[in-house]
């Protein structure tokens, strides 16, 4: 039988017992802003779409959209929750929420 560990501490997670699951979505942003583009717009569409052609597609829609889920232990659950980013630095206010939120 496979053994389930929890991936944030790699303890064992026993069959029945208690474990969580942490969804973690994140997208890309956009504030409203463009730049002045410096020249002719379908140039520069172009150039984009070039740049494109070279990058791998999973790595374009991860720059655009990401899903990930993880199994956990209580523990590591109400770590996450206190301090996502592990710098106990979080504070609500005016960074709190950047761009926009949908």
């Amino acid at each position: 039988m496979t053994v389930l560990r929890c991936q944030g501490c790699g303890r064992e997670l026993p069959r029945g017992g208690l474990k969580y699951i942490v969804e973690l979505k994140s997208f890309a942003d956009f504030d409203g802003y463009l730049e002045e583009y410096p020249g002719d717009i379908e140039d520069g569409i172009d150039e984009l779409l070039d740049a494109m052609e070279d990058v791998d597609p999973n790595t374009l829609e991860e720059d655009v959209y990401m899903e990930r889920t993880y199994v956990v232990c209580k523990l590591c659950r109400d770590r996450f929750a206190r301090d996502p980013f592990h710098d106990s630095g979080y504070e609500e206010g005016e960074y709190a929420a950047k761009g926009t939120l949908h």
